[in-house]
């Protein structure tokens, strides 16, 4: 992917005047070792969305684009508090008795909740039910963002991803890692558009 954009974005930038030299002088590296770039997040978000397909560099439309950029941002920076929500809901259903986890829970084909099951309102039985979905659902949402982290492979955005997952504030995590905040900014969006791409990028778009 790095070549395609290398093409596409570095030979129209100022900082290397391709076709002179190689070196870029925002970066002070050759080309080809250049991991990230801010200016070639600029062109994945928009022109039209980019991604990788077999090696290939393929568009997708625009809304579909901005949108997973958003929900995984979004996500992102709720993990910490998915964790405790699901722990809350876990414990919500473990005391409502009758196996309700069992019963409900995500390895369950079907609910087979019986016994005070059926003395209760049918209020209260609605209620567990939309626990119990919302519980699945942000279970599903950990386990994808989970999934997706593994695919993270550099240093400084994998401490930037775990900052955030740990809901650190913008400011700190720049101070952590020892960068301004403008570097900051940059690893932060293009750890976004990886884990984007990790995470929705094999969806079928509409």
């Amino acid at each position: 992917m790095n070549d395609k954009l290398i093409e596409r974005v570095c030979e129209k930038c100022p900082a290397t005047q391709w076709g002179k030299k190689s070196i870029c002088s925002v970066h002070n590296l050759h080309v080809g070792k250049i991991d990230t770039c801010p200016e070639w997040d600029k062109y994945i978000v928009s022109q039209q969305g980019l991604k990788d397909h077999d090696g290939q560099i393929a568009f997708v439309d625009l809304e579909p684009a901005m949108e997973w950029l958003q929900r995984t941002e979004e996500e992102l920076r709720d993990y910490h508090f998915m964790l405790r929500e699901i722990d809350r809901l876990q414990g919500y259903l473990e005391d409502a008795g009758e196996g309700t986890v069992g019963a409900y829970g995500i390895d369950a084909s079907q609910p087979k909740g019986k016994g005070k099951n059926g003395d209760k309102t049918h209020a209260e039985v609605v209620r567990r039910e939309r626990k119990w979905k919302r519980l699945s659902k942000l279970q599903e949402t950990v386990k994808r963002i989970d999934q997706a982290v593994e695919g993270i492979t550099d240093e400084k955005e994998k401490t930037v991803l775990d900052a955030i997952m740990d809901g650190e504030k913008n400011n700190f995590i720049a101070r952590q890692i020892g960068v301004s905040r403008q570097r900051y900014y940059e690893i932060k969006r293009s750890v976004i558009i990886k884990m984007a791409w990790l995470m929705y990028g094999n969806d079928e778009v509409s």
